[in-house]
């Protein structure tokens, strides 16, 4: 179709393409919802908040946990084909627990420091999410940061299982926001 040509159906071209953003979002320049979310226009005739203050989606907060694992996976990864390459023999199954531990420990320092310092570690930069201190400035508490990593570390071990009560209702807190104190943001 070209540009210069009417469109007849721009009503349900616009119906079809704001279920695709909800299901898999590719257009950067358009913000994500939390599904069933107030739009900036609900907001301001009932007087409630913007949308922007709404707590960050889980399909969001899914892809900025994916990154983040798989960041960590990598460096433990090139840890332990390091370690083969200098001793030349394949890790034991004691060796295995020793990277399991590392893994944690990165995994640590991959995301509290990023917190503290920046608001956001690499998988919420990519998903373009923040967590913000109460005076709205980006980095939060080293203690909140912490224990946000705690209840996400605890999340992942449960199998994702606790988000069953956030998955219900899009502003409802997740494990790592009640902990924390701290809910993250769009962008």
């Amino acid at each position: 179709m070209r540009s210069h040509e009417p469109r007849i159906h721009a009503e349900t071209d616009a119906a079809a393409e704001a279920s695709v953003l909800r299901d898999f979002p590719l257009h950067p320049g358009i913000r994500e919802l939390p599904f069933g979310a107030p739009t900036a226009g609900d907001a301001e005739e009932s007087g409630g908040p913007a949308a922007a203050d709404a707590a960050a989606p889980l399909s969001s907060r899914w892809s900025a946990a994916a990154a983040d694992a798989a960041l960590v996976l990598l460096l433990t990864a090139i840890a332990i084909l390091a370690a083969r390459w200098v001793t030349g023999r394949t890790p034991a199954a004691a060796g295995i627990l020793w990277a399991g531990a590392f893994l944690v420990l990165l995994s640590f320092f991959a995301v509290v420091p990023a917190l503290v310092l920046f608001g956001k570690t690499v998988g919420m930069a990519l998903a373009d999410l923040s967590v913000r201190s109460e005076a709205g400035a980006a980095g939060i508490d080293a203690r909140e940061a912490a224990r946000r990593w705690l209840g996400t570390l605890s999340t992942g071990l449960a199998a994702g299982l606790p988000l069953i009560w956030t998955a219900r209702d899009a502003h409802a807190p997740t494990p790592a926001d009640r902990l924390s104190g701290r809910a993250l943001s769009v962008d």
